[in-house]
């Protein structure tokens, strides 16, 4: 889009504009149903959780249900309310970027958090923590910005002319924070892999690495071949902020922003597919057989799905 997005005669209901948002949001509500279905899993097994850890489930599980509804509230008021005076921008629409911002920084921050636990050292987390304030600072401008073009006629061109380097550069420092907290976590991981260490603890770590490795290569070849697949299969917020600002420079429409709502799902997902892949600590007490049961078994789920380089060294102690 960019800024050849200017134009006297921007077409909002059209298929790649409207009926974009729309597909994005379907997508998202899809992933929703991902992230509460988790949320009920790491709440099932979260008994040896932390206090602050469910506190941020929790946090992060209703701005995730905020964010669908803000979605899906500006699909409702662009195609009933406003049928016949159809503009892009809207309240609803400037609250879930903001809201999408606020899960972005919670995850990164989760994340950076790892790697401290991990690593011991804090250069690379509090560089991992900056980056992640740079981008809040910058979508939180962004969703300001928004919020004032609202009363704009018409609205939505000419503050996406205005600040396309500002869209621009929260979405480039998004992905330059996943990318520094991705080679983080394997560069700390292969250091763990001694000979001094037992069989099983070496072989954990070789797994955690090769699924690292195997997550990030099948995000990439999947973009190229099917975006739609990538977005609904991979756990890989980088090379969606990738995408979207790809799409959001060479497109001249609202297929970014259609990726852009999806995106917040994605973060979402990946802490909380984090969580749940660490394997359940054995009771003393045996469990009792259930005859129906609706929780979802993350631990089975093939390396795609797991994002196993998101463990402390706590976890890997008993990963296996």
């Amino acid at each position: 889009m960019g800024g050849q997005a200017v134009s006297d005669a921007f077409d909002v209901e059209t298929n790649a504009n409207l009926g974009a948002v729309e597909i994005g949001t379907f997508l998202s509500l899809v992933l929703l149903g991902v992230s509460l279905s988790q949320g009920y899993t790491f709440f099932r097994r979260s008994s040896h959780d932390g206090r602050p850890l469910k506190i941020m489930v929790m946090i992060l599980l209703t701005l995730e249900m905020f964010h669908s509804f803000t979605a899906a509230h500006t699909i409702y008021y662009d195609t009933v309310t406003r049928w016949n005076r159809a503009e892009i921008n809207s309240y609803s629409l400037s609250a879930n970027v903001a809201n999408e911002t606020l899960i972005t920084v919670l995850v990164q921050c989760f994340f950076s958090h790892r790697i401290y636990r991990l690593s011991g050292k804090p250069p690379i987390s509090l560089a991992c923590f900056g980056l992640a304030l740079l981008r809040f600072l910058a979508a939180m401008a962004m969703s300001v910005e928004c919020v004032l073009d609202v009363h704009r006629t018409p609205n939505w061109v000419v503050f996406i002319a205005r600040f396309n380097w500002l869209i621009t550069s929260a979405l480039a420092l998004g992905v330059a924070t996943d990318l520094l907290i991705a080679a983080s976590m394997l560069f700390y991981l292969r250091k763990l892999v001694s000979p001094t260490n037992l069989t099983t603890t070496t072989r954990t770590l070789n797994r955690l690495i090769r699924f690292s490795l195997q997550t990030g290569l099948l995000t990439r070849y999947v973009l190229y071949s099917s975006s739609c697949i990538e977005l609904t299969l991979t756990y890989h917020p980088s090379v969606t902020s990738l995408a979207v600002i790809i799409c959001f420079q060479a497109m001249k429409n609202l297929v970014w922003f259609a990726l852009y709502i999806i995106l917040a799902k994605i973060y979402s997902n990946s802490a909380l597919a984090a969580l749940n892949a660490r394997p359940m600590r054995h009771s003393s007490s045996p469990r009792r057989a259930r005859a129906f049961s609706t929780e979802l078994d993350f631990m089975t789920v093939p390396p795609i799905l797991s994002v196993c380089h998101l463990l402390d060294v706590r976890d890997i102690a008993w990963l296996d």
